[in-house]
């Protein structure tokens, strides 16, 4: 099995990489969708050495397995850095495990699993099942078509112009924010505890509704929901087209608002964009 111990930056480049699993502590990775043959760019890297492992189409990346030996180390203050960008299949299956570091994911077709403590998490373009969990790290996706499933302690959610069969979202006191597009039979759960909830469906959606907060105002800008309040609970919901699908927002503390966009995009995209420095170089 080939490997590889990096501890300057480099480049590496593979005949077919069918999955991916990346662990790092701190600095930035990047995975993009690529026609081309799949690719490891190393940019910048201070602390430990990285160490990369490639066979039958599997790449790993990361450190040294912990072991009983340096388990006092982790407990100090680390100083492992590194820059990454890699380029895998479209198809291709990932795992993301980051402590610190931001991650960008971009144009993939099979989801991403991704595990952060602090760091960001972006997704452009992704489509298929989207796991995420983290501490206090933020997730934003764009263009994300399939499923999401989001557990967070007080990290945000913030989700743009998808097109998405299930959304579930579990956060403390992140906020959540939604603007997307429900499939037909699709289904959203979200719930907080202090988090404020905004999401915005288009005019024409198909769904059971019910919006509810113990104490937080509950606020929604569709006619066809009916708002009751007693003590310790406010309520909205009703039904929206034919309530083929559902929507089901609850929050101990925080807001939950339901806006109305016009329009909808019932069918999400057939091919996933191609990662940004493609098509940069289309555009030349």
């Amino acid at each position: 099995m080939p490997r590889w111990t990096v501890d300057a930056p480099t480049r590496l480049d593979f005949d077919a990489v069918t999955t991916l699993q990346v662990r790092l502590i701190a600095g930035t990775v990047a995975v993009l969708a690529t026609d081309d043959s799949p690719s490891m760019v190393v940019s910048d890297i201070h602390g430990r050495p990285l160490q990369v492992s490639y066979e039958a189409g599997a790449l790993t990346i990361g450190y040294d397995v912990l072991s009983w030996e340096r388990l006092l180390d982790w407990l100090k203050p680390v100083h492992d850095t590194a820059a990454v960008t890699i380029t895998v299949p479209t198809h291709c299956p990932i795992e993301l495990g980051v402590v610190s570091a931001s991650a960008v994911v971009c144009g993939l077709s099979s989801g991403a699993a991704v595990k952060g403590v602090s760091g960001e998490i972006t997704l452009d373009g992704v489509a298929g099942d989207v796991h995420a969990e983290t501490i206090s790290g933020a997730l934003e996706g764009r263009d994300v078509d399939g499923a999401v499933c989001f557990k967070s302690v007080s990290g945000d959610l913030t989700l743009a112009d998808g097109a998405l069969a299930r959304l579930e979202a579990d956060s403390i006191n992140g906020q959540i924010a939604a603007d997307i597009s429900l499939h037909t039979t699709g289904t959203m759960r979200i719930s907080t505890i202090s988090g404020d909830v905004a999401v915005r469906l288009p005019a024409d959606n198909d769904a059971r509704v019910r919006l509810h907060s113990t104490s937080g105002n509950v606020r929604s800008e569709f006619d066809a929901l009916r708002a009751t309040m007693s003590p310790g609970s406010h309520t909205v919901s009703g039904s929206l087209g034919g309530g083929s699908g559902n929507v089901s927002v609850n929050s101990v503390s925080g807001a939950v608002t339901l806006l109305r966009r016009p329009g909808r995009r019932t069918n999400p995209r057939e091919v996933p964009p191609r990662a940004e420095a493609e098509m940069e170089s289309e555009t030349r």
